[in-house]
């Protein structure tokens, strides 16, 4: 409802405001070195500022506020529990055994493909694509500088796996985000990636694969990198195949579309029996590695920056990142920035494929100006919600594309924080390994595939806008 005396913002106005929030965020964190939450309150207090000049009740957008953080709820109640898995599953020694197992393949013929598929395994467990760079990145690094692989490339397929995890992971920030977002169960969200992500993967799996056996290699090849990790799994951790039953059991009731919370809690339980029986942890330990995080002691600097992780409190700075998106984007739809973008674009959309390209164009543009995925995310998420109900195409779709065009450019492009570290950790030349990232064009291919054609969709979708709606 318009509160009396109040407007919306026009296409100029809404056009400046966007522009100023994207200073914010490249001065807070790149210049600023400030947290993301932080410069989205800025530019939620700018916003809300400007929507009391222009009449809006401070009451009236904090209603907004909490209609926007009530759809985000179930998000965040399985983020908090999510932080219970991954503690458990590193006390119970089901993380590291996939790692073990991952270094396992390392050969130097499918060293590409290995590192690529251990980094993404790494990364969906962990839910962080910039822990595992700067952890098990760097590792991987050195084995591919022994093996004689050209580093751009070697770190193209880390850059791949890692980034692919994280937006795969429901301990990541970017798609818990993008549920909140747009009001969709994070498996959801997962499903409806597996025609994207997941073929994209596949394609990106078979591109180093292939590429590895034309590569040449260092003849004295020197793989003591990958024993030295493995020694220090082995000597940290009783392996056997019991450990991947959490895994096995959350994956096939999952598909099974069995309530995602019960699934969790069941991996969590049995992880937890497993942690007392086979690592010998106590309850009081593990109750407060389930609590604080797991704190690995492997005498081994790689592996405990990977291991040491997880917990619910590892989850709280996250939270606090949707509250901060979620006020935002409250506020920016209130006053209704959003509305007048997209009335523009509404003049020159009028079809399925028009406005999943155009939605792919204006997400990548955004994390382009912006260094932010999250803003990216958010706004784009916002402003294309009414086109895509408009042509009756379910906004799973638009959580999928703005994931897909976004997620992988936090480390591909140099002015952003994950770029920055690839750069850093990795030792590579900027914009040296992006021709490299397979994971990124692989998946970005398919979402625009499935989008021109309409496939995997939630509902019907005509091909066109009435003039009506348009």
């Amino acid at each position: 409802m318009k509160e009396k005396g109040s407007r919306k913002v026009n296409f100029p106005e809404a056009i400046i405001l966007l522009v100023i929030v994207v200073f914010i965020m490249i001065w807070t964190t790149l210049i600023g070195q400030i947290p993301t939450a932080v410069g989205l309150v800025y530019c939620a207090a700018l916003c809300g500022i400007y929507g009391k000049i222009l009449g809006h009740t401070w009451d009236e957008m904090f209603k907004n506020i909490l209609h926007v953080v009530h759809g985000a709820l179930p998000a965040i109640f399985l983020l908090l529990l999510v932080g219970f898995i991954s503690a458990s599953w590193i006390g119970s020694g089901t993380i590291p055994y996939m790692i073990y197992l991952g270094l396992e393949l390392m050969h130097p013929t499918i060293y590409l493909f290995s590192a690529f598929l251990l980094c993404a395994i790494a990364s969906i467990v962990t839910g962080s694509s910039w822990a595992i760079v700067s952890s098990l990145g760097i590792a991987l690094i050195g084995i591919a500088s022994g093996l004689g692989v050209p580093l751009p490339i070697a770190a193209g397929a880390i850059v791949s796996g890692c980034f692919l995890g994280d937006k795969w992971s429901p301990l990541s920030d970017t798609p818990n985000l993008a549920a909140a977002t747009n009001r969709r169960d994070i498996v959801q969200i997962f499903t409806s990636m597996i025609p994207t992500s997941g073929i994209g993967a596949i394609i990106a799996a078979a591109a180093f694969l292939i590429l590895g056996f034309f590569l040449p290699h260092s003849a004295n090849t020197d793989t003591s990198g990958i024993e030295i990790l493995k020694s220090g799994l082995q000597d940290s951790f009783s392996f056997n195949i019991f450990l991947l039953l959490p895994v096995i059991l959350v994956f096939i009731l999952a598909a099974r579309k069995v309530a995602i919370m019960p699934v969790l809690a069941g991996g969590v339980a049995i992880a937890s029996i497993e942690a007392l029986l086979f690592q010998k942890m106590s309850l009081v330990d593990l109750s407060s590695a389930m609590w604080n995080g797991y704190v690995a002691d492997t005498g081994n600097e790689i592996l405990d920056s990977l291991l040491s992780r997880g917990g619910v409190m590892s989850v709280a700075e996250l939270i606090m990142l949707l509250f901060a998106a979620l006020t935002f984007a409250g506020i920016i739809e209130k006053i209704g920035v959003l509305d007048a973008i997209m009335e523009k674009l509404l003049s020159i959309i009028h079809n399925r494929p028009v406005l999943i390209f155009s939605t792919i164009l204006t997400t990548i543009l955004t994390v382009l100006l912006s260094s932010s995925v999250y803003v990216s995310i958010i706004l784009n998420g916002k402003m294309y919600e009414k086109a895509y109900n408009k042509l009756e195409l379910d906004n799973i779709v638009l959580a999928r594309t703005t994931l897909e065009s976004s997620a992988y450019l936090g480390g591909m492009i140099p002015w952003s924080g994950g770029a920055m570290l690839v750069i850093s950790s990795l030792n590579v030349a900027a914009w040296s390994y992006v021709p490299w990232v397979f994971g990124f064009y692989a998946g970005l291919l398919m979402t625009i595939i499935w989008g021109f054609t309409g496939h995997f969709s939630a509902k019907p979708l005509p091909d066109t806008l009435s003039d009506e709606e348009t």
